[in-house]
């Protein structure tokens, strides 16, 4: 998955829970779900794919395990507990929903690590870095039938995202004439 369908879906899921469970976020909750949707990214791609792309070369590292998410949400627990702030623990569901949508289950060397040892699974050797980049984005953006379900979650990211904007927007506007009539 990409940038957009990481965002979007997991943005939508909160959204979708924050009214189920009668939550008003505010902008730091939707802050902590946007960069915990991209946060393994954030964190593997750089180190996977650029600073280890002669070695290892895979953007899939110790931020798209199990444990790692796993950590994040019991720190957010821990910050719950002793504030009331639930950004940690959204933010730990948000990398969690990060690994659900990268299909992480059948990559379960990554996803369970270190249970099947400390080495990560090797990726394709590009000769350079940024060719991995070009790679993933014209096989993201591809209508190749192994590429669909990478195209499709993009398009719904971009979808649930135009919503909530246009959705913001509308409210924004709202109050300012709300404001501006009393005024």
């Amino acid at each position: 998955m990409f940038l957009f369908g990481h965002l979007g879906i997991t943005l939508g899921i909160a959204v979708l829970l924050f009214r189920v469970l009668k939550i008003e976020p505010d902008r730091q909750l939707y802050g902590a779900v946007l960069v915990g949707a991209i946060l393994p990214d954030l964190i593997d791609k750089p180190i996977g794919e650029i600073l280890l792309a002669d070695s290892i070369s895979n953007g899939r590292l110790i931020a798209h395990t199990l444990l790692f998410a796993l950590i994040l949400v019991f720190i957010g627990i821990y910050v719950y507990n002793r504030n009331g702030a639930l950004w940690g623990i959204l933010l730990g569901g948000a990398a969690l929903l990060h690994l659900c949508e990268d299909q992480m289950w059948l990559i379960p060397e990554t996803l369970l690590y270190p249970l099947f040892g400390l080495a990560f699974p090797q990726g394709i050797l590009e000769p350079h870095w940024w060719e991995y980049f070009i790679a993933a984005f014209f096989r993201t953006y591809s209508l190749a039938p192994d590429a669909a379900f990478a195209l499709y979650s993009e398009l719904l990211g971009m979808t649930v995202l135009t919503l909530f904007a246009g959705q913001q927007l509308t409210r924004n506007y709202r109050k300012a004439h709300e404001a501006a009539q009393v005024n």
